[in-house]
C-alpha cells in the first residue's frame, strides 16, 4: 500500500509541473490564434483564451505515462496497459472537446461520440479476456460493482452496455457546470479527493482495481490544482470542452476501472442534479443559443440573479440564485460548498456497502447516520432561513440533495429486500416504479423550492420598493 501511495503523491506532482508549466504557453498560442472567448460574467466583458484544457491533456499524459512506468516498477512488478487505456479515454474525449470547440458539435450528436470515448476501455478488456491474458494482465473493468446494502452484484451481460453512459453523463455534466470562474477545477477536484479516499480504503480491504484509482485519481488531482490557479476569478484561460469533456470522461474512467461506481455517481451529484433539471425544463438537449431564455441575468451592478423567463431552465446556479443576487465568486463558492457535501455523501455510501457479507457499521449506526444529518440541516434551514449566509442559503439545496441520496440508498435497500429475504421475482418492477417515483419526486420537490423562493424574493422586492 505504501509503495501505491508515494507513487500516486509522485504522478500528481509532476501532472500539476507539468500542468503549471505548459499554462502559460497554452494561454500565449490561443490568444495569437484569437481562440478567446468574452467572459460574459464580468462588467467590462474581457477576453479571455479558450482551449485551456489542452494544458490539462499534456499534463495528464505526462502524468499518466510516468504512472505506467513507476507503478509497473515498484506496484504491480509489471506494467498494467491499464494506465494507457485511461490515457486513451481522456484523450480522445479532449480530441472530441477540441473538434467541439473550433466547430460546434450538436447538442445531441456530442453526447454520441463522448460515449463513443469508452472504446478503450471495452476493447482492451474483450480482447485479453479474449485471448487469454487475464492474468498476468487485468481487465478495464469488473462487471461485478458493488452495491449499498447488495454488495457484490453480477451485471455479466448489463454491464458492457453502462460503461459508455459512464463515461458519456460525467463528461456532458461537467460540461454544462463549466459556466463560471473557477467552477469546474474546484468541483472536480473535489470529487476526485472523494474517489481517492474511498479507492484507499478499498485497496486496504483487498478490493482488486482499488489501487489503479488512487493512482488515477491522483494524476487528475494534480492536473486540476494546476490548472485552477489560471481558471480562479478573475480567469486567465476557458478549458472549453476540451477541458470539461476531458475531465468528465476521466471521472468515469475512474469509477469504472477504480471500481468507485456508486460513490462516483454521488460525488458527481451536483452536476447530475444541473443537467437533470435543465433536461427536464427545457424537454430535450440542446445548445446554449438553441435556449429561448438564459436561466441568470448578469446585472449592471456585476451581480447575477435568477431569471424570472418561464422559458428559462431550471439550472443549479439559477436554484442557487432563487433567494437573491450574488457575485461569481459567491456561485462559485456556492457550486464548490455543494459539491463537497455530496462528496462526503460519497463517503458515507462506501460504509453503507457490505464486504465479504458483512457490514462497516451496524444498522443502527447506520439509520443515525442517516437521519440526523438531514434532521440537522432542516433545523438549521427552518430557523435560520432569513439569514444570507452561504452556508444556510444553500441549506435547502443541500437538503433536497441528502434526501435525493437517501431515496436512493433507500432503492437498493428495497431491492436487497426483495431478492434475498423474500425472493420476489416481480423485483425488476417494482424497481423500475422505485425510480421512476423517486425522478418525479425529485423534480416536484425542486420545482417546490424553486418556487418557494422566488416567490419570497419577489415579495421583498415589492416590499423594499
Amino acid at each position: 500500500m505504501i509503495p501505491t501511495i508515494l507513487v500516486a503523491v509522485f504522478g500528481l506532482l509532476v501532472t500539476f509541473i507539468v500542468t503549471f508549466i505548459v499554462m502559460p504557453y497554452v494561454i500565449k498560442a490561443m490568444k495569437k490564434r484569437n481562440i478567446v472567448g468574452v467572459d460574459v460574467h464580468k462588467v467590462d466583458k474581457p477576453k479571455v483564451a479558450e482551449m485551456g484544457g489542452v494544458g490539462i491533456l499534456l499534463g495528464v499524459t505526462v502524468g499518466s505515462l510516468v504512472l505506467f512506468v513507476l507503478a509497473g516498477i515498484f506496484v504491480t512488478g509489471f506494467f498494467d496497459l491499464r494506465i494507457l487505456v485511461f490515457l486513451s479515454v481522456v484523450l480522445i474525449a479532449g480530441f472530441i472537446g477540441i473538434v467541439d470547440d473550433v466547430k460546434t458539435l450538436g447538442a445531441k450528436f456530442k453526447p454520441i461520440l463522448t460515449a463513443a470515448a469508452c472504446l478503450p476501455i471495452l476493447l482492451y478488456t474483450w480482447t485479453i479476456i479474449g485471448l487469454g491474458l487475464s492474468p498476468p494482465l487485468l481487465p478495464a473493468y469488473i462487471p461485478n460493482p458493488h452495491m449499498p446494502f447488495l454488495g457484490r452484484t453480477r451485471l455479466t451481460f448489463v454491464y458492457p452496455w453502462l460503461v459508455p453512459l459512464a463515461i458519456a453523463i460525467p463528461a456532458n455534466s461537467m460540461n454544462m457546470m463549466d459556466v463560471f470562474n473557477g467552477v469546474m477545477p474546484l468541483t472536480s477536484i473535489l470529487m476526485f479527493v472523494a474517489l481517492l479516499i474511498v479507492s484507499l480504503f478499498l485497496m486496504a480491504v483487498g478490493i482488486p482495481g482499488a489501487e489503479l484509482g488512487v493512482l488515477l485519481s491522483a494524476v487528475m488531482i494534480g492536473a486540476l490544482i494546476a490548472y485552477y490557479a489560471f481558471n480562479r476569478y478573475p480567469a486567465k484561460v476557458f478549458a472549453g470542452d476540451t477541458g470539461s469533456l476531458a475531465v468528465g470522461a476521466a471521472l468515469g474512467a475512474v469509477a469504472i476501472m477504480g471500481r468507485v461506481e456508486i460513490m462516483a455517481i454521488v460525488a458527481l451529484l451536483p452536476a447530475i442534479m444541473n443537467a437533470f433539471y435543465s433536461l427536464v425544463s427545457i424537454g430535450g438537449l440542446l445548445e446554449r443559443r438553441q435556449m429561448k431564455a438564459r436561466p441568470t441575468i448578469f446585472q449592471e451592478d456585476g451581480t447575477l440573479a435568477a431569471s424570472q423567463d418561464a422559458n428559462a431552465p431550471l439550472t443549479l446556479t439559477r436554484l442557487v440564485l432563487a433567494r437573491g443576487p450574488m457575485t461569481e465568486q459567491r456561485i462559485t463558492l456556492s457550486l464548490a460548498t455543494l459539491t463537497f457535501a455530496s462528496s462526503i455523501l460519497a463517503v458515507l455510501t462506501l460504509l453503507l456497502i457490505p464486504f465479504d457479507t458483512e457490514y462497516l457499521i451496524t444498522w443502527p449506526f447506520t439509520l443515525i447516520l442517516v437521519i440526523v444529518p438531514i434532521c440537522l440541516i432542516l433545523g438549521v434551514y427552518l430557523v435560520l432561513r432569513k439569514t444570507d449566509h452561504l452556508g444556510f442559503r444553500l441549506a435547502g439545496l443541500i437538503t433536497i440533495m441528502v434526501g435525493v441520496w437517501t431515496l436512493g440508498m433507500a432503492g437498493f435497500a428495497l431491492l436487497d429486500f426483495l431478492l434475498f429475504y423474500i425472493q420476489s421475482p416481480y423485483w425488476p418492477i417494482a424497481g423500475i416504479l422505485y425510480m421512476v417515483g423517486w425522478l418525479a419526486l425529485w423534480h416536484f420537490a425542486t420545482r417546490l423550492y424553486f418556487r418557494y423562493e422566488m416567490g419570497k424574493n419577489k415579495a421583498v422586492n415589492q416590499l423594499v420598493s
